[in-house]
C-alpha cells in the first residue's frame, strides 16, 4: 500500500482541474463548468474510493496520506468559492444600494402623487357621505333616529368608481323596506306602552328581514314577562313575614291567699291590703353550725302607691321588722 500511495502522490493535478476552478463564474456558462468540474472531481477520486480496512502501521500511514489528497482535491473549489461569494455579496451590496439611490427620486414624485390623489379622494368621500346621509335621513323621517345611517351603509358607496346615484337607489330601497316594517311595529296590539317599547327597541336592534318575526318575538317576549311575574308573585308570598298572633287576655290577678291563723297583724299604721308574710324557712343545720342570721319577714302589698310602699317601709323600720316589700 505504501507504493501505491507514492503512486498518487506523484500524479500531478490536472490542468484542465485548475482551468475549470479559476473559470468559476455566475453567468450563463455556469452550469456547463460545473458540470465538467463535478466529472473532473469523480475522476479525480476513483483512485481513493476503496478505502482498505488498516492492519498495520504502514496502512495508518498510507491511510492519512490518502485523506490529505483527498482533501487537496476540494481545497482550491472551496477557495474559489468563498471567492466567489465574496465577489459577488459586494457586487450585489453595491448594486442594490445604487439602484436605491437611482429610484429614490422615482419614489419620491410617486408619494407626492398619492398624497395628492388620497387627499382629493378623502374629500370626494366626504363630500358623498354627507349627501348619502343627508338623502337617508330625508327618507326615514322619524325612524332615523332609531336606525342611523350607520346601520345599512355600505363602504363601497363612498368609492368614486360606485356611482352617487347608484348608492341613493339602493338607500331609497332599502328605506322602504324599512318604513314598511316600522309601520307595522308600530300597529301591533299591545298589552301597554313597555310592551310596544320593547317591540321597537327589538326591532331596532335586530332589523329582520321578515316582518312576522317582530310578531313572534313579541308573543314570546309577552310569555317571558308572565313567567316572570308569576315568579315574583310566589318569592314574595314565600318570603312575606308571618302574621303576628293575636295578643294574649291578660289573665286575672291571683286570688289573695287567705291569711295564716298564726299570721301577725300588720302594724300599727300600715294599711289593711298589707299583708305580712314569714319569709320560706331556713334549711336545718347542725348545731354546732354558726347562728342563722335573723328570720325576715316578705310585706305582700296587694294594692299600694309609691307613697304607701314608703309608709310601709317606715313602719317596718320603726317596729324593727326585718323583711322586704313586694307590690302585686
Amino acid at each position: 500500500m505504501a507504493d501505491e500511495v507514492l503512486a498518487v502522490e506523484a500524479v500531478p493535478l490536472e490542468e484542465d482541474f485548475d482551468t475549470l476552478v479559476a473559470s468559476l463564474a455566475i453567468d450563463d456558462t455556469l452550469e456547463d463548468k460545473l458540470a465538467k468540474l463535478k466529472k473532473n472531481v469523480d475522476e479525480k477520486l476513483a483512485d481513493y474510493a476503496d478505502v482498505k480496512r488498516i492492519e498495520k502501521d504502514e496502512d495508518f500511514k498510507a491511510a492519512k496520506k490518502y485523506r490529505a489528497a483527498v482533501n487537496d482535491v476540494k481545497k482550491p473549489i472551496e477557495a474559489q468559492r468563498k471567492a466567489a461569494k465574496k465577489k459577488y455579496s459586494d457586487l450585489l451590496k453595491t448594486f442594490d444600494k445604487t439602484i436605491g439611490e437611482i429610484t429614490a427620486p422615482i419614489d419620491a414624485l410617486s408619494d407626492e402623487y398619492k398624497a395628492e390623489i388620497d387627499r382629493y379622494d378623502g374629500e370626494c368621500r366626504a363630500r358623498r357621505l354627507a349627501a348619502l346621509k343627508g338623502h337617508y335621513y330625508d327618507l326615514a323621517g322619524e325612524m332615523g333616529p332609531l336606525v342611523p345611517y350607520e346601520r345599512i351603509a355600505d363602504d363601497r358607496w363612498l368609492n368614486a368608481s360606485f356611482g352617487e346615484v347608484k348608492a341613493k337607489n339602493i338607500i331609497e330601497r332599502r328605506v322602504g323596506e324599512l318604513l314598511h316594517q316600522f309601520k307595522f311595529v308600530n300597529g301591533l296590539d299591545y298589552a301597554d306602552e313597555d310592551e310596544k317599547a320593547w317591540a321597537v327597541a327589538w326591532w331596532t336592534r335586530t332589523l329582520p328581514m321578515d316582518s312576522g318575526e317582530v310578531a313572534a318575538a313579541v308573543a314570546a317576549h309577552r310569555e317571558e314577562v308572565a313567567k316572570a311575574a308569576a315568579l315574583v308573585s310566589t318569592y314574595e308570598q314565600a318570603t312575606a313575614p308571618a302574621p303576628e298572633p293575636e295578643p294574649e287576655p291578660a289573665p286575672l290577678p291571683p286570688e289573695p291567699e287567705p291569711m295564716p291563723a298564726d299570721e301577725p297583724e300588720p302594724p300599727l299604721g300600715v294599711p289593711r291590703c298589707v299583708r305580712v308574710v314569714p319569709s320560706r324557712p331556713e334549711p336545718d343545720v347542725a348545731e354546732d353550725a354558726a347562728p342563722a342570721p335573723q328570720r325576715g319577714y316578705r310585706v305582700v302589698i296587694e294594692c299600694a302607691t309609691a307613697d304607701e310602699l314608703r309608709r310601709v317601709r317606715a313602719v317596718m323600720v320603726d317596729n324593727d321588722i326585718h323583711g322586704y316589700v313586694e307590690r302585686m
